[in-house]
């Protein structure tokens, strides 16, 4: 996790280095709105989530985050500050969320958890399988994703091929087991999207896939079979892939 901090005050400076480092995340520091800015162009693709305060000298958080959404590919940015008439100017730029600097560290760690969820990409080169995980494309997937996550789900894409799944959350860990922890040429899982469920047959060389419609009362005994298996998998097999990143 890679955080990037907008905060001014440096007492607040200290205590959420402290948070960030009990937590294991790795994060940056910035001091106001310019320097946000710099980091964000400077290290596209890096940050899974920006804390962003308002007040700032130089340039404020709401100007800062005008920039960087102009300027930079889309990743979750939280406004933290002691007011809370700026919440409306917040989500007008562009921010996902809002919250006060009164929060408790409980509530802060909740809130980057739901705004840090991504989806799975799988890639192919013909030989080889790669599975990661992406930050969504824009405040909407972020907010259809975050609906998933409460479900127990999420969304599974084959890079290239415009395929897209809603699936089970742990589903990666079981294809990276079958693929390429056994090198298997196929995976089975189940496409739980409303409009058309099937179970799907996953090939490894091309990710080609082929999906087997289901019977209504078929769905939920598959359903219920997939999910034991799915939490079979630990997070031996999320280090195997983090590894393969």
């Amino acid at each position: 996790m890679n955080i990037l901090i907008a905060e001014d005050n440096q007492i607040i400076q200290l205590l959420s280095a402290e948070l960030m480092s009990d937590w294991g995340f790795e994060f940056d520091m910035v001091s106001n709105g310019i320097e946000a800015v710099e980091y964000a162009q400077r290290n596209k693709g890096k940050y899974d989530l920006c804390l962003m305060d308002i007040e700032m000298p130089k340039m404020d958080g709401i100007e800062a985050t005008r920039r960087i959404r102009g300027s930079t590919p889309y990743f979750p940015i939280m406004a933290l500050t002691a007011s809370a008439d700026y919440q409306p100017l917040c989500f007008a730029v562009g921010m996902d969320a809002f919250s006060e600097k009164n929060c408790t560290p409980d509530q802060l760690l909740q809130a980057i958890n739901e705004l840090t969820v991504k989806l799975t990409l799988i890639n192919s080169n013909g030989i080889d399988v790669s599975i990661k995980e992406a930050t969504p494309v824009n405040h909407d997937e972020l907010q259809e994703l975050r609906a998933l996550k409460s479900k127990g789900l999420t969304k599974l894409k084959l890079v290239g091929l415009g395929y897209v799944f809603i699936v089970h959350k742990n589903i990666q860990n079981k294809i990276s087991h079958d693929l390429i922890g056994e090198c298997k040429e196929l995976s089975e899982f189940i496409d739980r999207s409303p409009s058309e469920p099937g179970r799907c047959h996953l090939y490894k060389t091309n990710l080609h896939v082929t999906k087997d419609l289901f019977l209504p009362e078929e769905l939920e005994d598959a359903i219920r079979r997939e999910d034991e298996v799915a939490m079979k998998f630990s997070n031996a097999t999320d280090r195997r892939i983090s590894e393969l990143k």
